[in-house]
């Protein structure tokens, strides 16, 4: 390299980062997302990162896109910012649900892949559930599988075990493989 000129040296540059935006756009078109649909290009950057560099992620995805919903996943607030996620909406009917999940922002890349997955689990449990298709019907489906105040009928706000191990398992995975879209 010490014999490239600065042009050709920016030559090879531009020619690498042409190579790697393709192969980008190629990995892109290679994950249809028909059923999981991030709503903007930042956050279709994260669910691509997460299906590229997790396997957990990558079959929570593919599990939903072989279901009959439409998941939307977005930016916002939950609770007022006191909690980080949720699934925030859930309508339809048995031929078809539309589920919202909202991610807050604040954090990491990481942290929000892990996140997003926590919430793409809890989609999972929705869509496994057949009568589980708008806020009384999947409020009921969790105080079945939810865990603490929720089980027991004190609290609307509901956590499942397997999202929270789904989580986990994410952020584990991302951790031994570094981002392709940075």
């Amino acid at each position: 390299m010490r014999n490239l000129s600065k042009s050709g040296l920016s030559a090879v540059i531009a020619m690498l980062l042409c190579v790697w935006s393709a192969a980008s756009a190629a990995q892109d078109e290679r994950v249809p997302l028909t059923r999981v649909k991030p709503a903007d290009p930042e956050m279709r950057r994260l669910v691509l990162d997460g299906y590229a560099r997790s396997a957990t992620f990558r079959a929570l995805v593919d599990e939903l896109q072989r279901s009959n919903a439409i998941i939307v996943i977005q930016f916002g607030l939950c609770a007022q910012g006191r909690i980080r996620s949720c699934v925030s909406n859930v309508s339809g009917d048995d031929r078809q649900r539309h589920i919202r999940i909202k991610v807050n922002t604040r954090t990491t890349d990481d942290r929000l892949i892990a996140t997003i997955a926590h919430e793409l689990q809890h989609a999972a449990e929705i869509v496994r559930e057949p009568s589980a298709f708008n806020a009384v019907t999947t409020l009921a489906l969790y105080r079945r599988i939810a865990t603490g105040k929720c089980r027991e009928g004190l609290a609307d706000a509901c956590e499942t075990e397997a999202a929270l191990a789904v989580e986990a398992r994410v952020n584990d995975e991302i951790s031994r493989v570094a981002s392709v879209r940075r």
